[in-house]
């Protein structure tokens, strides 16, 4: 899909049967996008990241 206020830019979204290779696969690589996101900001975030008080 192309983003219209970003010309050159597009957004692709995978997905797979729950259940599958592809899927744990999928479930994978987003957790190393959480992960690095986590990293590069300081801050915890994704599923299961606890909010501080």
């Amino acid at each position: 899909m192309e983003l219209p206020a970003q010309p050159g830019l597009t957004l692709t979204a995978y997905s797979a049967a729950p259940g599958t290779p592809e899927h744990d696969a999928l479930r994978l690589l987003a957790s190393w996008a959480v992960s690095e996101n986590a990293e590069s900001t300081g801050h915890p975030s994704g599923p299961g990241a606890r909010s501080r008080p």
